[in-house]
């Protein structure tokens, strides 16, 4: 729980905090009373650091030097102080939207928007695909490679497109993939995803080996396909700015950079980290609020994009705990909700 602190403290906090923010060096009394208008001295506010550093808000990494903030401090600002400076950012959502072309596919606007994310705010970005469980096939489509192999493509009413080779035990005719095409596009297409349980799949193929004289296993294949491609696991992550990790003097110890980068080079991690998070709009975790060892120096600014009124995916940035908090959240705020309504517009 956090602890109140009388005025003349969160007036030193968040001064401690915007110094610390734009110098990445200890705090020290002496810059406070010079820079910011607190209207005591430096004698009074190196007592009011001291407090601030016995109940947890500050920390003093050596000896003689001024102070930083702690995670703890952090959270008091994100929590108390910062309201103020948190708003919907229309002239980003006019840039979103003017440069964000008709003819782009949905992987390609969320490739952009990390980039464009990482450009802005000069951290990491990871930007989800929409999971594929609440959406419906739009098409799904069988396209021989060899005589037993075929590239099975699905594209989704929300514009993804996912398509995964198969081969076969046996040889497949064109006439024949072309009559499962038929097939599957009189039964499949606007399916909801969600809803091609066991039972359904299993009728669909006991009627499709009455019309055709096929094997069992084409059509396993496709089942096991789509259960694979609808699954969390398999939803594509798009980073953006890695290297600006290498420009944020925090990660300068080699151990610290090694840890970051373990994250941002293993999707499997960096999506069980994205899928932990609470589909509850921005979530900011501040350094050992982490669970993950690796990201105990950094802060993670996230936030959950819908498409209609259904949760779908994730954005948001990974950088060092000085972070520009109220900067990143706007921003991370505003292109999830832009990003909710141009995928639904394209689903359309």
């Amino acid at each position: 729980m956090v602890k109140e602190l009388d005025k003349r403290k969160v007036k030193i906090l968040k001064a401690i905090i915007h110094e610390h923010i734009l110098t990445a060096e200890p705090v020290g009394s002496r810059t406070l009373a010079k820079t910011y208008c607190l209207g005591v001295s430096s004698a009074t506010i190196r007592n009011e650091m001291s407090d601030l550093e016995e109940l947890g808000f500050l920390e003093q990494p050596y000896t003689s030097a001024g102070r930083i903030p702690s995670d703890q401090g952090y959270r008091f600002y994100v929590d108390r102080l910062m309201s103020e400076d948190i708003h919907y950012n229309l002239n980003m959502e006019k840039i979103l939207n003017k440069t964000t072309r008709e003819k782009q596919s949905v992987q390609e606007i969320i490739s952009n928007m990390a980039r464009m994310l990482s450009r802005i705010t000069r951290y990491a970005s990871v930007v989800s695909e929409p999971q594929l469980q609440g959406t419906k096939i739009k098409q799904l489509e069988l396209i021989g490679v060899d005589n037993s192999s075929v590239l099975i493509v699905l594209i989704t009413n929300t514009g993804i497109v996912h398509n995964k080779i198969v081969r076969l035990q046996e040889e497949i005719t064109n006439r024949q993939i072309r009559y499962l095409n038929h097939f599957l596009a009189s039964n499949l297409n606007q399916k909801e995803l969600i809803k091609l349980n066991s039972s359904y799949m299993k009728e669909l193929e006991l009627e499709l080996l009455k019309k055709l004289d096929l094997s069992q296993e084409i059509f396993s294949l496709i089942d096991q396909s789509l259960r694979k491609m609808s699954h969390p696991s398999d939803i594509r992550l798009y980073l953006g700015g890695t290297s600006y990790i290498l420009d944020q003097p925090e990660f300068n110890n080699m151990e610290n950079l090694k840890r970051v980068l373990s994250i941002l080079d293993h999707e499997e991690m960096l999506r069980d980290l994205l899928y932990n998070i609470p589909d509850n709009g921005i979530e900011v975790l501040i350094g050992r609020e982490n669970e993950l060892e690796e990201m105990k120096n950094c802060s993670i600014v996230f936030s959950t994009y819908s498409i209609g009124n259904k949760a779908s995916g994730k954005i948001g940035v990974i950088g060092p705990t000085r972070m520009e908090y109220s900067k990143v959240i706007t921003l991370v705020n505003t292109m999830a909700e832009v990003l909710g309504k141009i995928i639904l517009e394209l689903s359309r």
